[in-house]
C-alpha cells in the first residue's frame, strides 16, 4: 500500500512539472515571433513536454523522447539558437536519468543527449560552440545527478544497516526475554507442582507442615508474579523505577531453600573471594544454578544435588550437579539449557551439560569477568 501512495504521488509531481514545460514551451512558441515554423515547433514542444510526467518511471526512454522531439524540431528548421523549452526538457531529462537509474543506462541516456545535440547543431550548420553550450549544461546536469544518487544511495543504505540493527536488538530483546519467561515459569511452576504434591500428601498425617508448605508455595508465586512483573515492564519499555529488582546471587540462598523445601537436598559451596560483580553476570549465574536445580526436580528423579561458585580473577565458574538419572531425556524440551547456552555465549564464556561418567547429570558455565 505504502508503496502504492509513493508511486502515485511520485506520478502526480511528474505530471504537474510536465504540464508546466508544457505551458512554457506553447507560450514559447506562440509569443516568439521568431520561432518558425510554430506547428513544427509547437507539436514537437508539446511531445517532448510531456514525455517529462514519466520522467522517473521510465527515465531512459524519457532522455529518447525529449532528444528525438528537440532533434526533429531543429531538422524542421526551427532556429536552434530560440526555443529554450527544448535544453531545459534535455536537461531536466538528464537529471532525472541519472538520478534513478544504474551508471550504465545513465550512461547511455548521457550518449542519447550528445548525439541528439551533436545532430540538431549538425542540422542547422552551427558551430562547436553552440554543441559546448548545450554540452555545459548537459554536464551540469549530470553532475548534479550524480551528485544526489550518491547522497541517496548513501541514506538508504544507512536506513537499511539501520532497519538490521533494530530488527537483531528486537529479535535478541525477544529472546531475552523468552529466556528469562522460561527461566522463571519453569523454576517456579516445577517447584510448585512438587511442593503441592507433597502438601496433599501429609495434609491429613501433619496437618501444621502442610501449611508451612502451602505458605511456601504461596511465597514462591509471589516472588515469580514479582519476576513477571519485571519483564512485563520491560516489554513495555516502562521506566526502570517501576521494575522488581532482578535476581541476583545475592538471592541464591533463598533459591535454595524454595528447592530444599521442595524436597531436593542441596550442598553449596563457594570457593575463591567472594565479590560482587556486574549485574549482567549474577543474573546470568543466578539462572544458570535455577535452570540446573529445576532439572533436577523435574526431570533428573535426583535425591541431591550440588552448586559450585568457583570465583577467579578472570572468571567465575559455575557448577550444578545432580544424581538423577544422567540421560540428557528425563522429559524436557531442552529450551532451557539452550537459552543458558545463549546467555554464556553473549559474554564470550564456554557451557556444558552432559552425563556425569560416576553417575547422575552435570552443568557447567564459565563466564569471563571484567578487569
Amino acid at each position: 500500500m505504502w508503496r502504492g501512495q509513493r508511486l502515485h504521488a511520485i506520478a502526480r509531481q511528474d505530471a504537474v512539472l510536465a504540464a508546466a514545460v508544457v505551458a512554457l514551451g506553447q507560450l514559447e512558441v506562440w509569443l516568439n515571433g521568431a520561432i518558425q515554423p510554430k506547428a513544427t515547433a509547437a507539436g514537437c514542444e508539446l511531445v517532448l513536454g510531456l514525455a517529462l510526467g514519466w520522467r522517473r518511471l521510465f527515465p531512459l526512454a524519457t532522455v529518447v523522447v525529449v532528444s528525438v522531439a528537440a532533434s526533429v524540431e531543429a531538422i524542421g528548421h526551427v532556429p536552434l539558437q530560440e526555443p529554450l523549452v527544448p535544453l531545459l526538457a534535455a536537461v531536466i531529462a538528464v537529471y532525472s536519468l541519472v538520478t534513478n537509474s544504474t551508471r550504465e543506462r545513465a550512461a547511455a541516456g548521457a550518449v542519447v543527449a550528445l548525439v541528439g545535440a551533436a545532430v540538431q547543431t549538425a542540422s542547422q550548420h552551427k558551430g562547436l560552440a553552440n554543441f559546448t553550450f548545450a554540452l555545459v549544461f548537459l554536464t551540469f546536469a549530470w553532475i548534479a545527478g550524480r551528485t544526489i544518487h550518491a547522497r541517496t544511495a548513501k541514506a538508504l543504505s544507512l536506513e537499511r544497516e539501520h532497519a538490521a540493527v533494530a530488527a537483531a536488538s528486537a529479535e535478541e530483546e525477544r529472546r531475552r526475554i523468552a529466556r528469562e519467561l522460561h527461566d522463571v515459569i519453569a523454576h517456579t511452576l516445577g517447584v510448585l507442582v512438587l511442593q503441592a504434591g507433597a502438601a496433599e500428601q501429609i495434609l491429613e498425617r501433619d496437618p501444621e507442615r502442610a501449611r508451612e508448605t502451602l505458605r511456601s508455595i504461596r511465597a514462591s508465586g509471589n516472588e515469580a508474579i514479582a519476576e513477571l512483573g519485571t519483564l512485563l515492564a520491560v516489554a513495555r519499555g516502562e521506566p526502570e523505577r517501576s521494575r522488581h529488582p532482578q535476581p541476583s546471587l545475592n538471592d541464591l540462598d533463598q533459591l535454595v531453600a524454595v528447592t530444599r523445601a521442595a524436597g531436593l537436598p542441596v550442598e553449596v559451596l563457594i570457593e575463591g573471594r567472594r565479590r560482587e560483580l556486574p549485574a549482567p553476570v549474577e543474573l546470568s549465574a543466578y539462572r544458570i544454578v535455577q535452570e540446573g536445580l529445576t532439572n533436577a526436580l523435574k526431570h533428573a528423579a535426583a535425591t541431591q544435588a550440588r552448586v559450585l561458585l568457583r570465583f577467579g580473577e578472570d572468571e567465575l565458574e559455575v557448577h550444578v550437579a545432580d544424581d538423577g538419572a544422567g540421560d540428557g531425556h528425563g522429559g524436557g524440551s531442552r529450551r532451557g539449557l539452550a537459552g543458558i547456552g545463549e546467555r554464556v555465549a553473549l559474554f564470550g564464556g564456554h557451557f556444558q551439560a552432559a552425563a556425569d561418567p560416576t553417575g547422575g547429570w552435570r552443568l557447567q558455565a564459565t563466564l569471563p569477568l571484567p578487569r
